[in-house]
């Protein structure tokens, strides 16, 4: 065996162990098909490109400083489509993004969205602002951006969206989880889910939120998920264990953990069953509807043990 071939050899076969070794490249060099195949085909408009696939090592290079909250909610693969209208100007992005699960794509949807966006009935949950339509149907969230659409943007958004969700077989809903938040002074559409660093913890995940409001004041709702009631319990007296020291602890009242911080603000933190529950950010003169709250949330969840 001559030299090159040995060299050939050596190469072909350093490269089968690094491929062995390395299970996330032979993955992310396959884009998914399914995902292809929720393109739209929509009548007088053609890809000005072929279609671009990224991994979650090559995210980066699309959205550049934001990656790394996509991948904290497990993101698989993009897919995304420049689209051209003939005879014009008008351009349509479509980006699919699969994150795995349902409650994935609600969780890195619900990210970007405000509850004052103006809310389009496509999908689990949309919104339709300017030149921008977002949605997110079963593990899907869907981004389009239409360019120089004028006065028929809105239009060619809502062509291409629903067109995209017709192709979705398995749409998934909202986390059920949510239905269980009062709903006296709630925010419609304010429901957010938080996959991780729950609260600035590294040991609180499933984190759910929801916004309440009176007038001008508002504060949130919290429940987390945890395995058991021994985990929830044990992750609930971390937290309180983390502010035994400094000014502004959490205080033993009744079934209630209450903390004042440094901002004037309430805090009120429970457990029932497997969940952790609470609100924060709750303003002075709020507490009454805060505590109304807690009691009637803390009630249905002991119903669920």
């Amino acid at each position: 065996m001559d030299w090159k071939r040995k060299l050939r050899v050596s190469f072909l076969a350093s490269l089968s162990l690094w491929l062995i070794i390395n299970p996330l490249f032979s993955q992310e060099s396959k884009p998914n098909p399914e995902l292809r195949a929720l393109l739209p085909e929509v009548r007088g408009w053609l890809w000005s490109e072929e279609p671009q696939t990224y991994f979650p090592g090559t995210l980066f290079e699309y959205i550049n400083g934001a990656s790394e909250a996509y991948l904290g909610y497990d993101f698989k693969e993009l897919l995304v489509a420049q689209y051209q209208q003939t005879g014009s100007e008008a351009m349509v992005t479509v980006e699919i993004y699969d994150m795995g699960s349902p409650l994935n794509a609600f969780g890195i949807f619900s990210s970007e969205r405000y509850p004052e966006n103006p809310e389009i009935n496509i999908g689990t949950a949309g919104y339709l602002e300017e030149e921008v339509l977002n949605f997110t149907s079963g593990r899907f969230y869907l981004k389009l951006i239409c360019y120089n659409g004028e006065d028929k943007t809105a239009e060619y958004l809502t062509q291409f969206a629903r067109q995209l969700e017709s192709r979705i077989t398995d749409k998934g809903s909202l986390p059920d989880i949510f239905n269980l938040f009062p709903s006296e002074g709630r925010v419609k559409n304010s429901e957010k889910y938080i996959r991780k660093n729950f609260m600035g913890f590294d040991f609180l995940e499933n984190g759910y939120v929801v916004t309440y409001r009176e007038g001008r004041l508002e504060f949130e709702g919290l429940m987390i998920n945890c395995v058991s009631s021994a985990e929830a319990q044990s992750k609930l007296q971390k937290i309180i264990d983390f502010y035994s020291g400094e000014r502004s602890p959490f205080l033993k009242e009744g079934d209630k953990y209450h903390q004042k911080n440094a901002y004037g603000q309430h805090v009120f933190l429970g457990q029932a069953g497997k969940q952790i529950f609470g609100l924060s950010r709750v303003p002075e003169d709020l507490v009454p509807l805060a505590l109304r709250i807690f009691n009637q949330l803390g009630k249905v969840l002991q119903t669920r043990k």
